[in-house]
């Protein structure tokens, strides 16, 4: 997957909004907009992209939780992430592109 065809478009419709360039709405201090900032451990949490290793990577923990208060994009502000685009996000971090 490339970062502009593939998952550029997944994070700017299910991401953005609340971990974009809007410091005023962003989320948990997290960009995902910008390579350092979410591959950059962030507080208690672990780094939203870990490249190489999606299963290490909060981002691929926190799209496929069950868990209702942990899942994102939150269930009121977007629907779930497609198994697609789930994809698509684990096989470009795999490839340590993320």
């Amino acid at each position: 997957p490339t970062f502009n065809r593939d998952i550029r478009p997944i994070l700017s419709e299910n991401c953005l909004h609340c971990h974009g360039r809007d410091a005023g709405s962003r989320e948990a201090d997290l960009r995902l907009d910008l390579r350092e900032n979410a591959i950059a451990k962030h507080a208690d949490a672990r780094p939203a992209i870990v490249p190489g290793n999606p299963d290490s990577s909060d981002l691929i923990k926190r799209i496929t939780t069950r868990d209702q208060d942990d899942l994102m994009p939150p269930a009121k502000d977007h629907d779930a992430l497609e198994p697609a685009e789930i994809d698509l996000l684990r096989r470009w971090i795999k490839a340590g592109r993320g």
